[in-house]
């Protein structure tokens, strides 16, 4: 006899639940998670870009900003003479913005995706996948947004040297046998390679 359907049955994913089901699986290289940040980088960066521009021609189109209004915005927006390497950016909005646009559209982007599989889009193309480093199980979302993203960018509203070096060294730690980085560290997590699962 064929099971029947039970529409109250919680959705299956095809992500391991335990360190059992994990075990097998090796970890993620280093060139791995360097091209899977390259393109995430590069789908928020176009993300961005295109949000705050249909922003700033929403409201210039609408009205609400006048030509007077829209250049210097514009002038404001491009400037980077004082985002320098030796700039104090604490005080400069534009980190803020920054920082606040990109997280807000990396939550919208990659957030189910890291909240069901441990992944990001660039992970997920290159099946590899987050996990607990203790219990190889799933992450919450909210433990890997603060300690594996959120709080890595606090060095940039500094020196920005102090941020590149920082990223440095946290790449740098990612060469060793464990291959964590400092992120890692901070949000207790290991990457690990995911081949089997579907797409």
């Amino acid at each position: 006899m064929s099971s029947t359907f039970n529409p109250y049955q919680a959705p299956k994913t095809d992500f391991p639940e335990t360190k059992s089901d994990w075990e097998e699986y090796e970890l993620a290289t280093i060139m791995e998670r360097v091209l899977a940040r390259v393109i995430d980088a590069l789908i928020l960066g176009f993300l961005s870009a295109a949000v705050a521009i249909i922003v700033v021609l929403s409201l210039f189109f609408g009205g609400v900003l006048t030509d007077d209004q829209l250049e210097p915005i514009l002038v404001w927006l491009q400037r980077n003479e004082d985002l320098s390497l030796i700039a104090f950016n604490l005080f400069d909005p534009r980190i803020w913005i920054s920082i606040l646009l990109t997280h807000g559209l990396f939550l919208v982007l990659q957030g189910l995706l890291l909240h069901r599989y441990g992944q990001t889009i660039g992970k997920r193309l290159l099946k590899i996948a987050i996990v607990d480093a203790d219990t190889y199980e799933r992450v919450p979302l909210l433990r890997l947004f603060v300690f594996r993203y959120l709080i890595w960018d606090i060095p940039a509203l500094f020196f920005s040297v102090v941020n590149w070096i920082i990223r440095l060294v946290d790449l740098a730690f990612g060469l060793r046998e464990d291959r964590r980085t400092l992120h890692d560290m901070t949000a207790n997590t290991i990457v690990v390679k995911v081949n089997r699962l579907s797409t």
